[in-house]
């Protein structure tokens, strides 16, 4: 007979095997990866039910119960508003769609974070694999798709859905898990595997055209280097200063075409922006922000994308130049707060904090100022767009969160 110990750990196995298998299945099959994270989720909340004093007194406890608290608001706010005559019925489902992805990595994170010293070794040892796998799935689809068959953007799987914007969150997530295994687990080559992978990570984000990706992920790259090379003797941060240099130089070479048509794009859509016209990809975006903080600064515990859409058409019928904020009214508002205002309110925009002070508490507690870029990423991200809707983006920022938690639960301080 089974006892409990051996239950767990069999428990344990399944939904760490079933976390790998999305990561792995999500460059493809985004519905499949959604139910693997599903059955993982089940599982783990079996195992919570039969250990609870075990899982509760995790340090991810607070993350779990912050993103539990907040996909179940979501959830409920999904339920409450959604009809089936509803002119919005598949944001509502996008909006379904994020809450159960994050309501399954909730019941995950303890689980998959708990201490296994028996299977620490070898489980470090999928990290490395799994991360840099995947990663390298994602670099060379982007590049296919961008060099070999000439596409303007590189959409990966998401041309129907998130599209190229949504191809370069996930690729920045997928890259920060890559990296973080890197910097903890790799010893030898440590450096120059840091500096090839950021870089090539970074012109597979220029080539999907995201204006975000191309101004914030070198960001990432800033700090993810200023923290390494805090390691290294001198004779090594100058090599290895140099080569970022070269790479950088040679990624702008490479990229040289389309980063400046993005940049174009921006100077046109600004310029358009100051003659009024919003009714552009910037503009739009300025647009949806004001209306939609004046549609929703009254909103504290939630209202239906009916009641918001009517009252940004009122505010547009007065402000003609505000029309751009009517391009996405049937998706979202391109903003996370914003958004969440205009959604599940005041009370979604506190459990969003909290989610993220959950996270940045965790990693001052653990002292892995490496995790800091996922929490840059997910912050500068949310600037100017929404990562909580559909499944790829939330897959992609959940499942790595998940990963990265496990892989550093066990690793002295990085």
């Amino acid at each position: 007979m089974i006892n409990r110990n051996n239950a767990d750990s069999i428990m344990y196995s399944i939904t760490m095997g079933l976390c790998f298998l999305a990561l792995l299945l999500l460059p493809f099959e985004q519905g499949f990866a959604l139910k693997s994270l599903r059955i993982a989720g089940e599982i783990a909340l079996l195992a919570i039910i039969i250990s609870p004093n075990k899982y509760l007194k995790s340090e991810h406890r607070y993350i779990a119960l912050s993103l539990l608290a907040l996909s179940i608001l979501s959830f409920l706010w999904f339920r409450i508003y959604k009809t089936p005559d509803s002119e919005y019925v598949g944001a509502y489902m996008n909006y379904r769609d994020w809450s159960l992805a994050g309501l399954f990595t909730a019941f995950t994170i303890p689980v998959v974070t708990s201490i296994r010293d028996r299977s620490e070794k070898i489980m470090k040892n999928i990290h490395l694999f799994i991360a840099l796998l995947v990663n390298l799935i994602y670099i060379v689809y982007a590049y296919y798709q961008f060099f070999i068959l000439n596409e303007n953007r590189a959409t990966l799987s998401l041309a129907y859905g998130p599209n190229a914007t949504g191809a370069a969150y996930t690729i920045t997530f997928i890259s920060l898990y890559a990296l973080i295994a890197i910097s903890t687990l790799v010893t030898k080559f440590r450096l120059p595997l840091l500096i090839i992978i950021s870089f090539a990570n970074f012109i597979a984000i220029s080539a999907t055209g995201t204006r975000a990706g191309i101004i914030i992920y070198p960001l990432v790259i800033i700090f993810i280097f200023w923290n390494e090379l805090k390691r290294h003797s001198v004779k090594a941060r100058k090599t290895s200063i140099f080569s970022i240099i070269v790479l950088a130089i040679f990624s702008g070479v490479l990229l040289y075409k389309p980063i400046i048509e993005r940049v174009n794009n921006l100077k046109s859509d600004i310029e358009q922006y100051h003659e009024n016209n919003t009714v552009t990809s910037v503009g739009a975006r300025f647009a949806m922000y004001k209306t939609g903080i004046e549609s929703s600064y009254n909103n504290f515990t939630g209202q239906s994308l009916e009641e918001r859409g009517y009252k940004i058409k009122k505010i547009v019928e007065n402000n003609k130049e505000l029309s751009g904020a009517l391009l996405f009214l049937n998706i979202h508002l391109h903003n996370q707060i914003i958004d969440t205002l205009s959604t599940t309110g005041w009370l979604g925009v506190i459990l969003n904090i909290l989610f993220l002070i959950s996270i940045i508490t965790f990693i001052h507690k653990k002292n892995i100022p490496m995790m800091y870029t996922y929490v840059v990423a997910i912050v500068l991200y949310g600037l100017s767009d929404i990562l909580t809707y559909a499944v790829p983006v939330p897959l992609a920022w959940l499942l790595t969160l998940t990963l990265i938690c496990s892989l550093v639960n066990n690793k002295e301080k990085i």
